[in-house]
């Protein structure tokens, strides 16, 4: 059986990192959310998988080049637009060619765990042609409701319910599909529904419940959320040979560092908590737990990180604040810069990206989201809940120059 993983669309509602990479390679506790999938499915057993691409391809590319790294076989449709994820499935047909059946991932989504081994181990003892994950909802939210029946044959599809929420269930991004899809798609405007409402009309899709941790990462903070879910179920630190631990610092809980840390005197680190390849923390840092700082950051003296995501490549001046918030890469913050991550009139925290009304998060604690290649100066303090897009530039927030001196 074949793998295919849909990481074409391009997400605005995750802006400001998407306008920088696909959304599948954003990056969760050290690794792309396509990174993490590509090994569940290897784990799965399937180590025949196709990558379905569009925006920013070649990041995907260039990374993963034909799978040789994770020891599986890798190659890319590419949608030249995008038509919806029935036209994309339509695109796979010559490749699973006389295959019985396929694995679809959506490649936007993340689980603990190992869903696709449970969808697959449930597909071998299953009468039914087809199956698909299904989950709990986070919350109330735009999800399809799916009804299941007393043999766990999904009997009803509520794309768009009126109400917030009416089952309690909903697809999970994966699903064993037929060979036959592909003849439905065409005879139907690739409609993808539509074939779901086929196959639940026909009696023969079969639910894989999946009751472990999963999330849909949708917006920016839901990056946060993510990095959390990956990190809780940790049990053992991983602490290379190459990490440099001056005296006098304090480890608590589970953590894992990549090659040659250096971490200085007087820091704190609370797990759990990821630190990348060739990270320097200066003195007297505070860490706190649920925090990844990506691979060749530095992390100035006298910092407090707490709650955050740095992708990489990155540099956090002295004596700053970093809570709640997530760093692209090669980006740049001054000394003192502060995320403000609260609302002291316990007002609300709205998040308003490019062409989208103010969202209001329903979060009492959230920071910055910093877009690639951004370049804060000293002294500035980000109000809750504010996007800065790819390669913004802010000088020094200083009250005295030459120009007003005397």
């Amino acid at each position: 059986m074949k793998a295919l993983v849909l990481a074409a669309a391009r997400s605005i509602k995750l802006s400001p990192f998407s306008e920088t990479r696909p959304k599948s390679m954003i990056t969760i506790s050290g690794k792309p959310i396509l990174e993490t999938i590509l090994e569940q499915i290897g784990e799965a057993g399937i180590n025949e998988v196709w990558i379905v691409v569009n925006h920013q391809k070649e990041i995907i590319q260039d990374h993963f080049k034909y799978g040789k790294s994770l020891g599986r076989k890798i190659d890319y449709i590419y949608q030249t637009e995008e038509k919806g994820i029935g036209h994309a499935v339509s695109l796979c047909e010559e490749i699973v060619g006389d295959d019985e059946s396929f694995l679809l991932i959506y490649g936007d989504g993340l689980m603990a765990g190992n869903p696709f081994k449970n969808l697959l181990s449930r597909f071998s003892r299953s009468t039914s042609k087809c199956m698909a994950t299904i989950s709990h909802p986070l919350s109330d939210g735009a999800y399809g409701n799916i009804y299941l029946s007393h043999d766990m044959k999904i009997s009803k599809l509520v794309e768009k319910p009126a109400s917030k929420r009416l089952s309690n269930y909903i697809f999970g991004g994966s699903f064993v599909l037929e060979r036959g899809c592909f003849d439905f798609l065409k005879s139907n405007d690739l409609d993808m529904v539509a074939y779901y409402n086929h196959l639940i009309e026909s009696k023969d899709m079969e639910a894989s419940l999946w009751e472990d941790s999963w999330i849909d990462i949708s917006r920016p903070w839901h990056i946060l959320a993510a990095n959390q879910m990956m990190m809780s179920p940790w049990t053992t630190s991983i602490i290379p040979d190459s990490v440099t631990i001056e005296p006098n610092v304090n480890i608590k809980g589970i953590v894992h560092f990549g090659d040659n840390v250096h971490i200085s005197s007087g820091t704190t680190i609370v797990g759990p908590c990821y630190i990348g390849d060739n990270v320097y923390i200066g003195n007297s840092v505070l860490i706190r737990k649920n925090s990844s700082i990506g691979p060749n950051c530095k992390i100035g003296y006298g910092t407090e990180i707490k709650n955050a995501v740095l992708f990489g490549n990155s540099a956090v001046g002295r004596l700053s604040f970093i809570g709640d918030s997530v760093l692209g890469e090669r980006v740049q913050l001054g000394s003192n810069t502060v995320t403000v991550n609260f609302n002291t009139l316990e007002e609300g925290i709205f998040y308003q990206s490019k062409d989208e009304d103010p969202i209001d998060t329903k979060l009492s604690k959230l920071g910055a989201f910093i877009g690639d290649e951004s370049r804060i100066g000293t002294g500035h303090r980000i109000a809750p809940g504010t996007p800065i897009t790819p390669k913004t530039t802010i000088p020094d927030l200083v009250s005295i120059s030459q120009a007003t001196l005397p």
